[in-house]
């Protein structure tokens, strides 16, 4: 990640906004999944990660970074935003007495390899058509529609399918469910474009 993070500082001193829109097609996805881990709600972590890059531009940080501290402002900004937003929610929070927060971001990359492990184990144990579905509308980016033409059935038989296997998912990952869901889709998806 030291490459790109070199290659970001350099776009970000010649041409800043080429520099911002590397910056955020590098780091989005996995700053709304570490947001994710402490919100435990993807739409407020995407508003988060949000946040912070329309801060980033608006102030100028980023021509204050540098490319060895790049990543680790990124992931502790939104470390400590996660905690600021959970502390107004919830004013009892304490973030020292809840060592999971302590985790360093460092791990990140260990988490999202877990994360594609549990959810391909999940995806694994669906019944076969349930997997089916759930990869032509998820990794394929297929419409109902299209996949009812293509698997031979109908639009309502794809969505109960969908619903059954969704529920099934959610319910292997436990808690965190939306976050690996989250991240397992939409890498599959991105990788697939």
């Amino acid at each position: 990640m030291q490459a790109i993070d070199e290659e970001i500082y350099v776009q970000l001193k010649v041409h800043r906004m080429e520099g911002m829109e590397l910056l955020f097609k590098t780091y989005y996805k996995p700053l709304v999944a570490w947001a994710a881990t402490f919100l435990r709600d993807v739409a407020r972590s995407e508003d988060l990660v949000q946040d912070l890059f329309v801060k980033l531009w608006e102030k100028s940080i980023v021509d204050t970074l540098q490319p060895g501290t790049l990543k680790s402002y990124l992931f502790i900004s939104v470390r400590n935003q996660a905690l600021n937003r959970i502390d107004k929610i919830d004013p009892l929070f304490r973030a020292s007495d809840v060592t999971h927060f302590e985790s360093p971001w460092e791990d990140y990359d260990n988490f999202e390899e877990e994360v594609f492990k549990r959810v391909e184990v999940a995806l694994e144990e669906l019944p076969p058509r349930g997997r089916e579905v759930i990869q032509c509308v998820y990794l394929k980016g297929m419409k109902y529609k299209e996949v009812a033409e293509e698997l031979g059935i109908s639009v309502a038989t794809v969505n109960s399918l969908l619903v059954t296997a969704l529920k099934k998912l959610r319910q292997r990952a436990g808690n965190e469910a939306d976050v690996f869901l989250y991240l397992f889709f939409s890498k599959k998806k991105f990788d697939f474009d």
